[in-house]
């Protein structure tokens, strides 16, 4: 829909492109009389450079057009667009992040770690509104955040971008997805949200990850309304060894076993599938790393529950497309 900020004012404008008109064809008028008073018609049709009169009411038509737009545009035209925009509620969404050693393993580029930060960090800033939290596990699970924030920028991400290898070197061996599960329940705030937990781990399994998982079950199995989601991440067709680089970024060596030997990794999703059924969420594995965006997006989508409409209104200054179509009617009117 077209208005104007000055709207009151649109009448004036168009009464004077009117009279511009009706001046322009009465001084054609005068101007023809006047030289034919000096000879024969036909004459003054061969010698004379006035126009034919069809086109100068067209050149009269285009320069009322050019002052009407030129007016106009003084006036502050705009474009007003309405549209449904549809409420959804907002998420609480904790991110479990293992940062077992076995996450640097390069199957997937750069590595497992590095992919799912990115990934974990595209999805954070595509949201409004929701509320983000982290744990990051291993042999221990860690909260690094207090409570869940929508802070992103300043926040989420700064602390999500000191996960990096130094870290995962720091924290003891081991996978306790257990004491991940329990820690991130315990981050969730007391307010009445939607509340989601993801899971992104390369599923090396332990014997003794079966048995932690026992206690986040049942505290799982109280708590309704938390919906879990594992997602694997790795290659498990292929063993992968876990490089060790300098500061430059070489290669200088492999991780090692206790006896020297080097340690192979390789996801095992079957493992991964049995702890999302005893945890009772949904499981995906992705063994490329180019699926962990759709993953999330699926997740945020599905939980996102539209809790009303309201009529969103969009303004466009239209001003430049009415000055270029004046000029375009001047160039017009000195062409004719």
């Amino acid at each position: 829909m077209l208005f104007f900020n000055y709207g009151k004012y649109q009448i004036i404008v168009y009464v004077i492109s009117g009279l511009v008109f009706f001046l322009y064809v009465y001084l054609y008028q005068r101007k023809t009389a006047w030289l034919r008073a000096f000879g024969q018609k036909a004459l003054i049709n061969r010698f004379s450079k006035i126009p034919k009169i069809h086109r100068n009411l067209l050149k009269g038509a285009g320069i009322s057009a050019a002052c009407c737009m030129l007016g106009l545009t003084v006036l502050q035209p705009k474009w007003q667009t309405t549209r449904d925009q549809y409420e959804k509620e907002g998420l609480e969404i904790i991110f479990v992040l293992d940062v077992s050693i076995s996450m640097l393993a390069e199957d997937i580029k750069p590595n497992r770690l590095q992919r799912a930060k990115m990934e974990i960090a595209n999805l954070v800033q595509g949201l409004d509104g929701d509320r983000v939290g982290l744990v990051v596990f291993a042999a221990r699970a860690f909260s690094l955040l207090p409570y869940p924030t929508n802070d992103y920028e300043r926040v989420f991400l700064r602390i999500l971008n000191m996960i990096n290898e130094n870290y995962v070197r720091f924290v003891p061996y081991g996978t306790n997805i257990g004491n991940a599960l329990i820690l991130a329940m315990d981050s969730f705030s007391k307010e009445y949200a939607k509340k989601v937990i993801i899971l992104l781990t390369d599923g090396e399994e332990q014997i003794i990850t079966r048995s932690q998982a026992a206690e986040a079950v049942k505290l799982l199995m109280e708590r309704k309304d938390i919906a879990i989601y594992v997602v694997g991440i790795g290659n498990p067709q292929v063993l992968s060894t876990i490089p060790k680089r300098n500061k430059e970024g070489v290669v200088t060596g492999y991780e090692l076993t206790d006896d020297g030997e080097i340690i192979y990794t390789k996801p095992n999703p079957k493992f991964l599938k049995e702890i999302s059924d005893m945890v009772g969420g949904a499981y995906q594995h992705d063994a490329t790393g180019d699926e962990l965006k759709h993953i999330f997006e699926q997740v945020v989508e599905k939980n996102k529950h539209i809790i009303g409409i309201k009529k969103k209104s969009t303004i466009i200054d239209v001003s430049p497309y009415f000055l270029g179509m004046a000029l375009v009617l001047l160039f017009l009117y000195f062409i004719l």
